[in-house]
């Protein structure tokens, strides 16, 4: 009877120091959190309303649909409280499910958002004329509505197919800790390492190198065209009006030029960035995700996986924050709301 007591009494503590680490961790970083990622992504939707500077660019369309992505992760993140501070979903399984969808549709959606203004930037800089021709708030609506579609409509499948073949709906507990078990699949974890990581990265690296390479041929030729233009304007006669009408020309291309590369090196400065905190918060995730099939046989680490998930979600706070320091018109706005001067 005493072993049995102090046995108990073990387990009594371990279960009391694991929920004094998940308050601690909840509060500390969990909450502060999805706190960030709401309010950020509020400015970002808010400064996007009342400023028609920077609804004038269509590419801020995308941002806005980014914005709207990251907002739903701190609506996830809110759903997720209770599981985080007790470690039961009390939801019931339909409801897990449903809950998993919306937690991957989000992420996926910001993913895409992402690869959309990479592609948008590449096509601004290969031909700016026809770009800008084309572009326009509604066709920007409707290739977010269609990508919204393909997300929600490809996590659907794959929870509720998934969660029927494995007989999830019928166990209670897996239920109890809304585990659908998408970790424990190797085909499922290859997939969505190549949609939602590896093909991204690789697609919004090739764009920003493609558009660096041409942005800086681009400064080259200006470059060269300014030098000879200033031979030319040294050596010409004060009197050639033609010379001079051909100097004040290529002076206004050398002005409106070179403001339009410094507009693009900034867009492409901000992707850049864009990419780099994608993969640092994406990778551990996936990481982790490997490192628990292939060595501990699908069975988590609870306190890593929450971390890396953490991490992952992080990725939402910091994007707004991105804008700000990039973008001169979110950043005079986000000061205002703020009320800083």
């Amino acid at each position: 009877m005493m072993d049995s007591y102090n046995t108990t009494t073990g387990i009594s503590e371990v279960q009391h120091d694991i929920s004094y680490v998940r308050y601690v961790l909840v509060s500390v970083f969990f909450l502060p959190c999805a706190i960030v990622i709401f309010v950020g992504n509020t400015f970002v939707l808010l400064a996007y309303k009342r400023d028609k500077r920077i609804r004038r660019n269509t590419t801020n369309a995308y941002i806005l649909n980014l914005a709207v992505a990251d907002l739903l992760v701190s609506v996830v993140m809110a759903i997720h409280f209770p599981l985080y501070l007790t470690g039961k979903w009390e939801f019931g399984g339909a409801s897990c499910i449903i809950f998993m969808v919306l937690d991957y549709t989000v992420t996926d959606m910001s993913v895409m958002t992402i690869i959309a203004i990479s592609v948008d930037r590449y096509l601004m800089v290969h031909n700016s004329l026809r770009h800008l021709s084309r572009q326009s708030h509604k066709r920007v609506a409707i290739i977010c509505s269609i990508l919204w579609i393909i997300c929600l409509a490809t996590q659907s499948t794959l929870a509720f197919t998934y969660s029927s073949r494995t007989g999830f709906v019928h166990d209670e507990n897996r239920i109890a800790t809304c585990d659908i078990g998408y970790g424990k699949n190797l085909g499922v974890i290859i997939m969505m390492f190549l949609v939602e990581f590896l093909v991204p990265a690789i697609c919004v690296f090739a764009l920003n190198l493609k558009v660096y390479y041409r942005l800086k041929r681009r400064t080259d030729m200006l470059q060269t065209r300014q030098g000879r233009d200033h031979l030319v304007s040294y050596a010409a006669p004060l009197d050639d009006r033609a010379s001079q009408t051909t100097f004040s020309e290529n002076n206004y291309m050398r002005i409106h030029g070179s403001a339009s590369g410094s507009q693009h090196q900034k867009a492409a400065r901000f992707l850049a960035l864009l990419l780099i905190v994608f993969t640092i918060c994406w990778l551990p995730y996936y990481i982790n995700d490997c490192y628990t099939y292939f060595h501990l046989s699908g069975a988590r680490n609870e306190a890593l996986t929450h971390l890396v998930v953490f991490i992952l979600w992080m990725n939402s706070a910091i994007n707004p924050f991105l804008y700000a320091f990039t973008n001169v018109f979110f950043k005079e706005n986000f000061k205002q709301f703020l009320r800083c001067k």
